[in-house]
């Protein structure tokens, strides 16, 4: 559930930024009829993202009292954060926005961003914290860099997700055509063949590397700040060719576990702690 279009970044690949989409907060009795209609339609994994999830509340209601009675609900609850506030959330897993080294970094988010965010992560008690990378034309070349600094100088990150810029209008030239993409795809299962904690089994990359790569939609549900539900992505419906270049890594792991990937099947099971 995208909780909140409101941010305290402003970061460069961002569709928001600078656009005319109004920013809200889902209030909390959209949130509590939203859990409960995914419930009812077998979700039992919940993310929390937004804009910035932790800047959310309704009125004394704060983010981590939704998380608390989420997490009554779902199995497991998850937020995507930038980090910028300290990570003191009771999240079951919190992925945190890491985009480079720290200059790649404050490059694609902003001055001074990449020293606040290392230090809530260093100093946050949360024990299943997560690095989450969106590949671009910005940070591409940092890859290799990236992901050892990440693991060098933040060891409280216990795995690292990868997702490719998806290109919104306004920040189309950012995205990395499918041969960069490919590259980009070797480079990154070279790291994780070489033992780096790559999340993203190799067969959900190999399914991004097609133009309109197969999606069965209602494997996920997304709900946005102005209150709309649909199952996939929500960009398809701001225009189909956004979803030819889909580069959201969750969709292509779902998307592996349905087609029977024995691989990411048993990575996603010990992920979230289904299984040891």
């Amino acid at each position: 559930i995208n909780i909140t279009s409101y941010c305290n970044l402003a970061c460069a690949h961002c569709p928001y930024v600078g656009s005319d989409v109004p920013r809200e907060h889902l209030t909390r009795a959209q949130l509590e009829q939203m859990m409960q209609s995914f419930l009812d339609r077998g979700v039992r994994i919940l993310f929390l993202q937004g804009g910035e999830p932790t800047l959310w509340h309704d009125g004394d209601y704060r983010f981590n009292d939704l998380v608390r009675d989420a997490k009554k609900r779902f199995y497991k609850v998850a937020c995507v954060t930038n980090a910028i506030l300290p990570i003191d959330n009771p999240c079951d897993l919190v992925w945190v926005s890491v985009d480079g080294s720290p200059e790649v970094h404050d490059q694609v988010r902003g001055a001074g961003s990449y020293e606040k965010m290392a230090r809530n992560v260093a100093e946050s008690r949360n024990p299943n914290m997560y690095a989450n990378i969106t590949l671009s034309k910005i940070n591409v070349h940092d890859l290799e860099a990236n992901v050892r600094n990440i693991v060098e100088a933040m060891p409280r990150i216990k795995g690292i997700s990868v997702n490719f810029q998806i290109p919104y209008p306004g920040v189309e030239a950012h995205t990395l055509d499918y041969p960069q993409r490919a590259a980009a795809v070797e480079r990154i299962v070279a790291l994780k063949r070489q033992g780096f904690p790559i999340l993203n089994s190799e067969t959900s990359f190999r399914l991004m590397l097609k133009p309109g790569w197969n999606k069965t939609h209602w494997l996920i549900h997304l709900a946005h700040p102005n209150g709309m539900v649909v199952e996939g992505c929500g960009a398809r419906l701001v225009d189909p060719r956004i979803c030819e270049h889909c580069g959201y890594g969750v969709m292509a792991e779902v998307q592996a576990i349905y087609n029977g990937s024995l691989s990411a099947i048993l990575d996603a099971f010990r992920l979230f702690r289904i299984v040891a």
